[in-house]
């Protein structure tokens, strides 16, 4: 398309140019809607309460946010919906393994109370030139280390937010030049400005099998110190080794290029699953000298256009499934910014049994052991 049929702001959010106050629902520009206020619009307040689906948005006038509504033809104006005070239901059929404390932890926060409609705000950033949502990835975590000179906090590696109080991560992280993370900001869509909210951790548990000298195991927790608040929800954990799509998403705040400046607003980067056979010959033994292991999970993008970098180690990688966001991986090894080779992750569903016993154990002793050396008061192992 030309210049001329766009609106560009100086923000460089893009939108394409409609008339006023009509608009299409659709890409085909076959279904004709209207702009209207978002809660003047009960079909879209619906499928974003019941789906998280997005509105098309329209335009904004001040601080009243227009979306591109489905037009009620031959019935009178209706008035927003009250919605229901009673959860809503979710058809558990369509996740498997649902019994799992994980996954009933998951849904829980998706079962609502009423939305407030005027709480809904769908600001924008701008990725890949198409427009994200503000905290889109509520449960994005980022670790902070503080400088041996001042008060400053460093952001170096990412997590993922999935319990009210702990965090998922990589263990390399943990042993980032021997010293520990000082503190975990959630909800912080840009590591500059001042949003976000910021923990003490509590504890580190780092896998007993994990060792730094190779990259099998690496997944760490950090419980928080207080309990995170309702509104930055924990994303889920896929337990099932297979995935039902092969299109995911990484997200962090790592470097735009090789050996470029991290970024500090949060990214997302499209990835596709990478199999065994096209990953492992990309990696020298002394890396992984076992190879390829089934705790693995390789992705990257065929064109090279994408890839997750230094920075980004320890943040989630994501799939879609129906309603919900589930981390199936953890930003672990890679060779570089959209080099070539596909980026290796731990695969999640390989140690959801072992997050389970901390984050939700089935009794209220679970059996500890402090490992001596490295990370006293910290690093908590169990015994094999």
């Amino acid at each position: 398309m030309g210049s001329e049929d766009f609106c560009q702001s100086e923000r460089s959010i893009t939108y394409p140019k409609e008339n006023y106050d009509d608009c299409f629902l659709d890409k085909e520009q076959s279904l004709p809607g209207k702009c209207k206020k978002i809660q003047d619009c009960p079909t879209a307040l619906e499928r974003w309460k019941k789906d998280r689906v997005e509105p098309k948005t329209c335009h904004f006038i001040k601080f009243d946010h227009y979306v591109c509504c489905k037009q009620e033809l031959d019935e009178p104006p209706r008035p927003t919906p009250k919605l229901p005070t009673t959860p809503d239901f979710i058809d558990f059929h369509l996740v498997p393994n649902n019994t799992r404390p994980s996954l009933l932890a998951c849904y829980k926060p998706y079962n609502p109370a009423p939305i407030n409609v005027t709480d809904i705000a769908f600001h924008t950033v701008v990725y890949g030139g198409k427009p994200t949502t503000y905290r889109e990835f509520p449960y994005m975590a980022a670790l902070g280390w503080r400088s041996n000179f001042d008060e400053s906090i460093f952001y170096r590696c990412g997590g993922a937010l999935i319990s009210n109080s702990f965090v998922l991560t990589a263990a390399h992280c943990i042993d980032f030049g021997g010293a520990l993370p000082a503190t975990v900001r959630l909800g912080g869509d840009n590591l500059t400005l001042n949003i976000g909210e910021d923990f003490k951790i509590k504890r580190v548990i780092i896998h007993p099998n994990y060792n730094g000298r190779s990259s099998y195991n690496d997944i760490a927790l950090l419980e928080l110190d207080t309990i995170q608040p309702p509104k930055l929800t924990p994303a889920c954990i896929w337990p099932n080794p297979d995935l039902v799509t092969n299109q995911l998403t990484a997200i962090g705040y790592g470097q735009t290029r090789f050996a470029g400046v991290s970024s500090a607003q949060l990214l997302k980067v499209p990835l596709n699953f990478v199999s065994k056979a096209e990953c492992e010959p990309h990696y020298q033994k002394d890396l992984l000298p076992k190879g390829v292991a089934e705790t693995h999970l390789c992705a990257g993008d065929p064109a090279n256009a994408h890839d997750t970098c230094q920075g980004d180690s320890g943040g989630p990688l994501l799939m879609d499934h129906g309603p919900f966001k589930y981390v199936v991986g953890i930003t672990s090894l890679g060779h570089g910014c959209a080099s070539g080779p596909p980026s290796i992750y731990t695969r999640v569903s390989s140690y959801v049994d072992w997050i389970e016993s901390y984050v939700w154990p089935k009794s209220a002793e679970i059996k500890e052991t402090t490992a001596a050396g490295a990370y006293p008061n910290f690093d908590v192992r169990t015994e094999t």
